[in-house]
């Protein structure tokens, strides 16, 4: 017996590696291995070294595993003396590689020296939230503000890095559908349900896709039938909301397609009851067919469509339902919309490193506002056709370390005011014409850079040169910086955030003799480091430090020789932007931390004086902690807190927290969800009235908080 247990003792071995990436040679810190079959195993330690003891004799398998990695099976014949060097291949599908669309170069995030941030997985969580729209989606990034336009009628824009919602543009697949007349609106029509990705580019962007990018751009990037798919969602609220939406999504051979259909409405809700709507009654129809031709492996065509009909009604709650207005119940704002789009992509690969893209849209949208403001003036409307169409070809050549994206495209914007409606008419057009260039390069395995040039001409008006770039250092696996910068300019327009508060009422036309386009320039710096830790783990972090110049930017002015008449003009200064944007995501096992914090100085600078921009919290924080066991639970909460804001009558706002959280539990096919929104019920109108001057109505009221309070609303999706 003492024989047999000396032989056991000397058959034990100890097996030892150095873990590397097979392509770069960077040493995998964490990485496991176990001999198969059993508990025995190891972690890579700071060295990429690891030891496994007490392994016995004969041949043996070991099973190395590393997150973003292909798990490799090796056996080996023991006694074995030499440390072995492990070479493991990385595996972009294990990464789930997300591919960037927004700069047309197709590239992966992990790759691209352009600074985007991309949403995928928060999709879905966006669409239990609320359905109907994305305006719960596109706030998940930091630096990121959804700015409340009415606050009788939830109209909203999109705010990035303190500077207004005019200054960001928004993209549906790369087709710029939105913005002028349809600005306020977009993000309340637009729904998450028939999205795959969302890209956020921050700064000036104009350089990419044309005017209006001065703050950033938000592209929106619809699924494709790569998978069959047939969602029934239904949602309902307890202040009064009720959506029904499906999404089908097939491919039959060469052809595939996908559709959206939704209906949403919403019933007036007053939550402080001062007889003023909160939430307005909303009635609203979408559909969204989209085709795709596979005709070979090298070409193929997608065409859709957005069909919208919204009529959204707000003001006093005495009037929604189409009473006549008298000496005490007269404010009433309400919308009357619909929107259809065409949108038309062809993709031709002539071979691994040529590639033709053709694009085409059309957007036809029609909007009658009809406002009621004061009991002595009569309804005041403002209403008029939008038509818009972008056509662009673009030519791209692929080689191995280099590639080059060139094309021009022709874009035309054209509003027309109903002339039974006003005795001035705001008529606008303009029609642009632009070459572009993208250029990409890798240098070496640790640099990449990109450089980009865009020339803008618009009709009779001016000539915009507009340079972009961007360099990427990989100075390990884990950790990288981007620097970027860009110029973007806007058009001037009565389209702005002023004159929508105003109703359009007493806005004259602009004068462009007088009035020149907007036009600015920024950048941004960020440090990414991002490692697992081990099988179940790993950590997200990211600094970033941004900076936007804008040269005399558009602004809203008195007339001066007729009273409440207004015009827009040049300031005399510039408006800028600075400050920082801290990411922080940690997983471990199922359980995912996210913290998001922004510092944001954002300031006019008119006239020899300094002053904040209004509605632009100094400091801001927001994040949640998500369960999600695939197949069964997903449990998030989340929170957002704003600093003090300063208001344009020269106060300051509230500082203040909300907090939510979100249940869903799938059985089979089936998910039911519940969701909860500012369960503190914390609302603006806790600390004073929405009614306003002149008129004692919330018409001009700026909203700086959340005016409906708590909100709890479930529903069920069936995948079929």
């Amino acid at each position: 017996m003492a024989a047999f247990s000396l032989n056991m003792v000397y058959s034990q071995n100890t097996f030892k590696a150095i873990l590397k990436d097979s392509t770069t040679q960077e040493l995998l810190v964490g990485t496991s291995a176990v001999v198969k079959g059993t508990t025995n195993g190891a972690s890579a330690n700071i060295n990429g070294e690891l030891s496994i003891a007490n392994i016995a004799n004969g041949e043996q398998t070991i099973v190395f595993t590393y997150v973003g990695y292909k798990k490799m099976e090796l056996k080996f014949n023991f006694p074995l003396i030499e440390t072995q060097t492990i070479l493991m291949a990385s595996n972009a599908d294990e990464l789930d590689e997300i591919i960037i669309e927004g700069t047309r170069s197709n590239k992966s995030i992990e790759n691209i020296p352009t600074r985007v941030e991309v949403l995928t997985e928060e999709i879905d969580e966006a669409s239990t939230m609320d359905p109907s729209k994305i305006a719960h989606l596109i706030t998940h990034s930091t630096g990121i503000q959804l700015q409340q336009t009415s606050a009788t009628s939830n109209t909203a824009n999109v705010r990035i890095q303190g500077l207004d919602g005019r200054y960001t543009q928004i993209l549906k697949d790369g087709f710029p559908l939105y913005g002028g007349f349809s600005g306020s609106l977009s993000i309340m029509q637009i729904p998450p349900l028939d999205l795959r990705q969302v890209e956020y580019i921050k700064g000036g962007a104009s350089t990419l896709y044309g005017g209006g990018a001065i703050s950033g751009l938000i592209n929106l990037i619809s699924k494709e039938p790569t998978n069959e798919e047939t969602l029934l969602h239904l949602n309902g609220s307890h202040i009064g909301a009720f959506d029904v939406n499906a999404f089908v999504s097939r491919k039959i051979g060469k052809v595939g397609f996908t559709l959206l259909g939704q209906r949403n409405t919403h019933a007036v809700f007053d939550a402080d009851k001062d007889g003023f709507s909160d939430m307005p009654k909303l009635i609203k129809y979408n559909l969204n067919p989209k085709l795709f031709f596979y005709f070979t492996d090298k070409t193929k065509l997608s065409i859709g469509g957005t069909f919208t009909d919204e009529k959204r009604q707000g003001g006093d709650v005495n009037l929604m339902d189409s009473e006549h207005p008298d000496t005490i119940h007269f404010y009433k704002e309400m919308n009357d919309v619909n929107r259809t789009t065409t949108q038309l992509k062809l993709d031709h690969k002539f071979s691994e490193k040529h590639f033709l893209t053709v694009r085409n849209s059309f957007n036809i949208f029609n909007r009658t506002l009809s406002i009621t403001p004061s009991k002595a003036i009569q309804q005041y409307r403002f209403a008029g056709q939008q038509l818009s169409s972008f056509s662009e070809i673009a030519y791209t050549l692929k080689q191995k370390n280099h590639l080059l994206i060139a094309g021009v495209n022709f874009y035309s914007d054209n509003f027309r005011e109903d002339s039974l409606q006003s005795s001035i008419l705001r008529n606008e057009e303009f029609k642009t014409i632009g070459g572009f260039a993208n250029y990409n390069v890798d240098i070496g395995e640790k640099v990449a850079l990109e450089a980009g040039f865009r020339g803008d001409y618009v009709f009779n008006e001016k000539f915009f040169a507009l340079p972009r770039v961007a360099v990427l250092f990989k100075w390990t696996q884990k950790l990288t910086t981007r620097i970027g910068g860009g110029m973007g300019y806007r058009n001037p327009t009565i389209f702005n955030q002023e004159a929508e508060l105003l109703g359009y009422q007493n806005i004259l036309p602009i004068d462009k003799s007088k009035v020149d386009a907007e036009q600015s320039y920024g950048g941004n710096v960020d440090i990414g480091f991002k490692t697992p830790i081990g099988e179940k783990c790993f950590i997200n972090i990211n600094q970033m430090f941004f900076y936007t110049y804008l040269d005399k930017p558009i602004v809203i002015a008195d007339t001066g020789s007729l009273s409440g008449v207004y015009h827009f003009i040049n300031a005399n200064g510039y408006t800028q932007s600075f400050g920082a944007e801290t990411f922080f995501k940690f997983g471990f096992s199922d359980f995912v931390l996210f913290v998001g914090y922004t510092y944001t100085n954002a300031t006019n600078h008119f006239n020899n004086t300094t002053s904040n921009l209004t509605l632009t919290p100094q400091h801001s924080l927001k994040g949640d902690l998500l369960y999600a066991l695939p197949g069964k639970w997903r449990v998030g909460l989340d929170y957002e807190f704003k600093s003090q804001q300063d208001l344009s009558n020269g106060t300051k706002s509230r500082a203040f927290w909300t907090f939510g959280a979100v249940v869903e539990h799938t059985w089979e096919q089936f998910t039911f969800f519940g969701n909860i929104e500012n369960y503190t019920n914390f609302r603006q109108t806790n600390f004073g009235s929405l009614k306003s001057a002149p008129n004692d109505t919330p018409q001009f009221t700026e909203v700086w908080a959340p005016l409906d309070g708590i909100v709890f609303n479930t529903g069920l999706k069936v995948r079929l």
